[in-house]
């Protein structure tokens, strides 16, 4: 048993080193601070890069599966009938001295409507995608989601001040949307130029490991050549006592 005990425990401090190694890697922490938000409005061409800079807070979405308890013998069972996602996300931006970002949000509201007759827009006209990344230290995107039909459906008021010198405007926008998907091409299925690829090289690998000299084949892992005519049959436990 005592001996048992030792192999466990030398096991889990090496498998604690592998996971604190992580932390040091390019698979660290996720910091919040380090995000980028990219806000295409519907009569844009491109997305507007100033009103994106600007944006200071915004949360990822949830999503939630909405379930229906069935009872037909024993425990109920909680089964599956739909998927929800969050009502309104919530951006904050720094506001520009003429409030542009403000301006932005108004003109893109607009579009849902005819501010003199109060007419009702088609829904393709005002909606949008919203695509949001995390970023890493190094800025690459690490992981993203995209709003799929989103509109700013509320903007809500601006504070103003004598007592507030030194802070700045900030403009806060909740947005509507139906869904999202995730941006993570890791995770997303795999592009039919990705898969060939994938069987060339490993056409060629299987080529080159079948085409090998002989003498190569009983070379082990240190470098150790076993039973090979006219050199010492040396083992690798033999060679690292040496």
């Amino acid at each position: 048993m005592a001996k048992l005990a030792k192999f466990l425990e030398g096991t889990a401090f090496g498998l604690l080193n592998d996971f604190l190694s992580t932390f040091h890697s390019d698979d660290g922490y996720a910091l919040p601070n380090r995000f980028e938000v990219i806000i295409t409005r519907p009569d844009a061409t491109k997305e507007n890069r100033k009103v994106s800079l600007r944006c200071e807070s915004i949360n990822l979405p949830g999503r939630n599966l909405s379930t229906s308890t069935q009872t037909i013998y024993g425990p109920n069972r909680e089964i599956v009938d739909g998927a929800t996602y969050a009502e309104d996300i919530t951006m904050t931006f720094q506001a520009s001295s003429g409030l542009e970002e403000r301006v932005f949000f108004e003109e893109w509201q607009a579009l849902a409507f005819d501010e003199r007759s109060w007419n009702v827009k088609y829904y393709d006209d005002y909606v949008s995608d919203v695509d949001i990344y995390v970023l890493d230290k190094q800025d690459t995107q690490r992981f993203g989601i995209k709003l799929k039909e989103a509109f700013p459906k509320t903007i809500g008021p601006t504070d103003l001040s004598q007592s507030a010198n030194n802070e700045i405007i900030k403009t806060s926008v909740n947005f509507s949307f139906r869904s999202w998907e995730t941006l993570d091409k890791l995770r997303g299925p795999r592009s039919l130029t990705d898969k060939m690829l994938d069987t060339v090289v490993n056409s060629v690998e299987r080529n080159i490991a079948a085409n090998l000299p002989q003498v190569l084949s009983r070379v082990d892992k240190y470098g150790i050549h076993r039973n090979i005519p006219g050199l010492p049959n040396y083992t690798s436990r033999n060679w690292l006592r040496r």
